[in-house]
C-alpha cells in the first residue's frame, strides 16, 4: 500500500509520490470536494463547509446557510435546535430541489415553525464582511434583501475531486468536470474504473460501496460477463425532522422521460399511529405502472421515513406491484401500515385483468 498523492502518467502508469507504478486495472475513488461558486466576496468571508463546521468548539449565535439540499437542510435544523439563529437561502423554488416539491413542503413548514428563516427562489449577489458580522446580499422577486450572521455555511453542492489526477494522460474522458463511465463503472478506458462521489452520479455511501464492489469484480474478471450497477433502486434519505426518503422514480423524472405512471398519496395526519405519536407532518406517495401495477417509486416525508422506505425498496427489488404491497399483512397500529393506503388507491385504478392473484385463480 502506498499512501501518496498520485497522478496518471499514461493509461497504464501512475506516479505515486516517489513511486512509479504500472497496472492492468485502476479504480479511481477520490471522492468529492465542495463545488466552487462564483459569488463576489464569499471566499473573503471564509465560509465553513460540511467538511469542517462540526469541528467548531463554540456555538455560533447566528448562521447563514447557503443551499437547501441534504447537507444544508440537515445542518440548518441541527444548529437551529441547539439555539443558533439560522437563515437558509435557497436558489431554486423549493428546498430539496432534487425531489418533488410535495416532499419538501412539510420540511419547510417544520423549519418555519422552529424559527428558521427560509428564503427560496433567490439570486445571491455578493457577500460583505464588517468586523465579526458577515452579510449576504441577495435578490428575491426583483427586490434586494440582506441578512447578517456570525458564520456562513457554504452548502451549495459538491463536485468530483479529480484535480491533479492528470486524467488527460490516462486518456479518460471528462465532460463538465465529471468522469464519463457506464453501468459497469468503466470509464472511456475499459481498464480504468470510477466509483463513488468522483463519478458525480450519487453522493451516497452505500451506492459508493456497491459501485466499488462492481468495479473490483469487473477489474479482476475482464474476460467474464461484467456486473452492472442497477440504478432502479437508488435510494435517497434526508435526516431532517420530518425525515425524507425516496427510492426509484419520482414524478418529475417520469414526466421528463415520458414514462407513464399512476400516483397516490396518504397523509400522516390521517393515520392512527402518527396521531398517537403526535408526529403528523408529511405523507407517503407511491408511483406505479398504469397497466401492470409494478411500483416505480416510493416517497415518504414524515416519522421514521428512513426506516419505512426499506419496505418499498424490498418490494421493488423483486419487481413487486401495488397488489403485492396491499396484500402483505401490516400490523396495527404501526407506521408501516400507512403504505397500504396509497397502494389501495392505486389498485382501484388498475385494470382488473392485471391483478396477478385473479389471473392465477382464473388460470
Amino acid at each position: 500500500m502506498y499512501q501518496e498523492r498520485a497522478h496518471f502518467l499514461s493509461p497504464i502508469e501512475l506516479q505515486a509520490g516517489p513511486h512509479r507504478l504500472r497496472g492492468r486495472a485502476f479504480v479511481i475513488a477520490t471522492g468529492s470536494r465542495v463545488a466552487p461558486v462564483s459569488i463576489p466576496g464569499l471566499a473573503e468571508a471564509n465560509p465553513f463547509t460540511s467538511d469542517e463546521i462540526l469541528n467548531l468548539r463554540k456555538q455560533p449565535t447566528s448562521l447563514i446557510v447557503l443551499g437547501g439540499g441534504r447537507v444544508g437542510t440537515e445542518l440548518a435544523q441541527f444548529f437551529a435546535r441547539i439555539g443558533t439563529r439560522v437563515t437558509l437561502l435557497q436558489r431554486s423554488s423549493h428546498i430539496l430541489s432534487q425531489m418533488d416539491e410535495d416532499l419538501a413542503r412539510p420540511v419547510a413548514q417544520r423549519f418555519r415553525e422552529e424559527g428558521i428563516i427560509l428564503w427560496t427562489d433567490v439570486s445571491l449577489t455578493r457577500v460583505a464582511q464588517e468586523g465579526h458580522q458577515k452579510t449576504v446580499i441577495f435578490r428575491h422577486q426583483g427586490r434586494e434583501h440582506t441578512v447578517s450572521g456570525e458564520l456562513i455555511l457554504h452548502a451549495m453542492g459538491r463536485c468530483p475531486n479529480i484535480d491533479g489526477l492528470n486524467l488527460e494522460a490516462a486518456q479518460v474522458r471528462v465532460v463538465d468536470g465529471k468522469i464519463l463511465m457506464d453501468d459497469t463503472m468503466r470509464t472511456s478506458q475499459p481498464h480504468i474504473f470510477a466509483v463513488g462521489d468522483v463519478n458525480g452520479l450519487h453522493e451516497i455511501v452505500h451506492i459508493a460501496v456497491q459501485q466499488g464492489e462492481i468495479a473490483g469484480w469487473n477489474a479482476d474478471h475482464p474476460d467474464q460477463t461484467p456486473r452492472r450497477h442497477d440504478t432502479r433502486l437508488v435510494t435517497s434519505i434526508v435526516f431532517t425532522d420530518p425525515q425524507v426518503a425516496s427510492v426509484g422514480l419520482n414524478e418529475r423524472m417520469c414526466r421528463e422521460r415520458q414514462i407513464p405512471y399512476l400516483m397516490a398519496s396518504h397523509p400522516f395526519s390521517d393515520h392512527g399511529k402518527s396521531l398517537c405519536l403526535g408526529d403528523t407532518h408529511g405523507h407517503v406517495k407511491l408511483l406505479c405502472h398504469p397497466r401492470s401495477g409494478e411500483i416505480l417509486g416510493g416517497h415518504i416525508v414524515g416519522p421514521e421515513a428512513s426506516e419505512l422506505i426499506h419496505e418499498v425498496v424490498a418490494i421493488m427489488y423483486y419487481r413487486g406491484t401495488v397488489h403485492d404491497l396491499l396484500r402483505m399483512p401490516h400490523y396495527h397500529p404501526t407506521l408501516a401500515e400507512i403504505l397500504a393506503y396509497p397502494a389501495e388507491a392505486l389498485v382501484a385504478q388498475l385494470p382488473s385483468d392485471h391483478d396477478p392473484l385473479r389471473t392465477s385463480h382464473a388460470s
